[in-house]
């Protein structure tokens, strides 16, 4: 007998939107039904929020920012601290929810409430850190020139669906530790996770529109994006729905975080440690079924390793347990939603009629899984054309494309041959080698040897079709505040 928890210890909270002091459960936007991943079983019927509800939290919070922003920053640091102790308590459920709504394993994302946690008490810690400074003026000593660091407004977010919890870990602490209120749109296939936070932070004594939830699609999002008093944009999703959000807020001038996609590369050399490397080149690409931007889904390996290296490889993601995300023992579980799953089989398909690579792994429906869930079989393509659509094409599921190259420079062409620029991963004991790469590929994050990716104090962005801005660490802090400069004439006094 598997030695597994109970099935269902929790419940989905029925889903709404908080809009100020008020739950409101029906939207103008309609409904949208809501598909367990595991099984494709309807869960709920999801109420989509339309321009009205919209507009309505969007006032809500910008009448709470006259009070926000004035509160002491010892408060707001407080309530967060509070928020995410109460995130720590009910970990569990988060990660239920989490596996019930995205179909992610429970055993993967039962650590993303206590990263939440981190992330929020450390954007918490800046709350009342956030200083301007004097700026010396050598020329004429009559002058006191300072700056103030001051919070925008009303701040909309705009979250993905592949990682409620840690989307929100990213973004709110930051907004509401430098005093900004914010609006939230999660989308209509993982508003769960949202409303159960929503629920704590009412308990924590947050006040009333500080943070609002309207959960919503592409309605809700423009009417967001375009409101005059929505004063920044905070965006993580796909590069062509930031290019319709930049279009939309460019009339405005409107400011924008974009954390958008990826299509990592992992340069592999012959003097890499081969045991950690296959373990990480397996298991890192093919978390939560490969649906992650940073994820290091391109393998570029040292020719004189690549039998080795392929061999092992395709074994050990071979051992990956498949299977119902809500058992503790599954360590791949489905992806999204029917759509998805369909396009990943199209595009694997159609990179097969291309002669892209070899199939040497994978492509099709798992063995022993519920067949109506979303399943996609992890998959490998050897052999792979650097230029080829899928090296070229973020997949958003189990795939993992394997090229070879003989020099650095090649190495290093090959990574840098794609429009993204989100993260690089090399695994190598040579640190001088480590040292020119760094240099060398164009990535917002370099990671050596199987270092983290997303961590509360250091910066997480990317360049190009990968965005721009910072989340995490101070870098990310600044993002939520703007420079004000005062300059007195002190010979006037």
């Amino acid at each position: 007998m598997k030695n597994k928890e109970p099935k269902e210890p929790f419940s989905l909270p029925k889903p709404g939107f908080i809009i100020g002091d008020q739950c409101i459960y029906n939207g103008n936007g309609g409904n949208f039904e809501h598909r367990f991943p595991g099984n494709g079983e309807i869960q709920c019927q999801i109420p989509i929020a339309g321009a009205i509800e919209v507009e309505k939290a969007i006032l809500a919070a910008d009448t709470a920012f006259s009070d926000w922003k004035k509160i002491a920053a010892s408060k707001r640091r407080d309530l967060l601290f509070k928020l995410a102790d109460l995130v720590t308590e009910n970990s569990e459920e988060f990660a239920w929810i989490g596996a019930r709504e995205v179909g992610s394993p429970i055993s993967g994302v039962r650590m993303i409430p206590q990263k939440f946690e981190a992330w929020t008490k450390y954007a918490a810690g800046w709350a009342d850190k956030l200083e301007g400074r004097v700026v010396s003026n050598p020329r004429d000593d009559s002058v006191l020139d300072y700056t103030l660091l001051e919070p925008y407004g009303v701040i909309g977010m705009i979250l993905t669906w592949n990682g409620p919890l840690m989307a929100l870990a990213m973004k709110l602490g930051p907004a509401l530790a430098a005093g900004n209120t914010v609006v939230i749109k999660p989308p209509e296939s993982t508003p769960f996770t949202a409303f159960r936070l929503m629920q704590l932070v009412q308990q924590a004594g947050f006040p009333p529109g500080v943070i609002n939830l309207v959960t919503g699609g592409a309605e809700a999002g423009q009417a967001l994006v375009k409101h005059p008093l929505v004063k920044k944009i905070a965006f993580t999703g796909g590069t062509q729905i930031a290019k319709n959000i930049a279009t939309s807020i460019a009339p405005l001038l409107k400011p924008a975080i974009w954390e958008l996609g990826g299509k990592s590369a992992n340069l592999i050399f012959s003097d890499a440690d081969m045991q950690s490397a296959v373990r990480y080149s397996a298991r890192q690409p093919l978390f939560l079924a490969g649906q992650g931007c940073i994820l290091p889904t391109r393998l570029l390996v040292e020719k004189n390793i690549e039998a080795e290296f392929t061999e092992r490889l395709i074994a050990e993601v071979a051992s990956l347990q498949i299977g119902d995300p809500m058992e503790y023992e599954t360590e791949l579980g489905p992806v999204i939603s029917k759509s998805a799953q369909s396009r990943i089989f199209d595009m694997i398909s159609k990179s097969k009629e291309l002669g892209d690579g070899t199939l040497s792994f994978g492509g099709g429906l798992p063995k022993d899984v519920d067949p109506n869930g979303y399943f996609v079989e992890p998959t490998i393509f050897t052999n792979v054309k650097p230029n080829s659509l899928i090296a070229q094409k973020e997949c958003f599921g189990p795939v993992i494309v394997l090229m070879p190259f003989k020099t650095e420079d090649e190495a290093i062409e090959i990574a840098n041959s794609t429009a993204f620029g989100l993260g690089a991963y090399i695994q190598s004991s040579d640190i001088s080698r480590c040292n020119r790469l760094i240099e060398k590929l164009h990535a917002g994050g370099i990671f050596i040897n199987g270092a983290p990716t997303a961590r509360e104090n250091a910066p997480f962005g990317g360049l190009e079709f990968s965005g721009f801005g910072r989340e995490g660490g101070r870098d990310g802090m600044l993002e939520y505040t703007r420079v004000k400069n005062i300059g007195i004439n002190t010979s006037r006094q």
